[in-house]
């Protein structure tokens, strides 16, 4: 019995300590827009939630004319919260041969999220997190031990 109170009391403060418990796909609302670097070389669009999805583009186009092009989806299942995404050539070969990259909401408060990567592509960040300040948007992948975050400011297209 007592064994079964403190389970109970265990699982009770982790759903509490879990900032993302409770969040539905509408909570990340923010995120939709149209944003660019300041130079234009890169650009994600966020399209708003609707029927338990948002889809979102993005385009890293470099000065030697190649581009890196991602199409991401964030979708509610289960009463949790995915973000998918494959990367794609010009000619919309992707990178990814079999499945996308695979992540699941880790936290959530206050215009900033965080995923965790649950797919096994090391090539890919293993933390992605997005946070909004009015009208700038500032992603940072996080990779595995070791390597240096790719950060990437935005603004939002008026």
């Amino acid at each position: 019995m007592q064994r079964l109170a403190v389970s109970l009391a265990l699982a009770l403060a982790l759903s509490l300590s879990n900032p993302c418990s409770a969040v539905e796909l509408i909570d990340l609302e923010w995120l939709s827009g149209h944003w660019f670097s300041d130079d234009k070389a890169y650009e994600e669009v966020w399209i708003a939630p609707k029927a338990g999805s948002m889809s979102g583009s993005f385009r890293w186009v470099f000065g030697n004319g190649k581009q890196i092009l991602e199409y991401l989806v964030i979708e509610e299942k289960n009463k949790q919260i995915f973000l998918r995404f494959k990367h794609f050539e010009i000619d919309y070969v992707p990178w990814e041969k079999e499945e996308p990259n695979l992540y699941k909401l880790e936290s959530s408060m206050d215009r900033q999220v965080t995923f965790t990567r649950l797919s096994e592509n090391s090539k890919v960040p293993l933390k992605l997190i997005y946070r909004r300040d009015q009208n700038h948007l500032y992603f940072t992948g996080v990779g595995d031990a070791g390597e240096d975050p790719l950060e990437l400011e935005f603004v939002l297209a008026q």
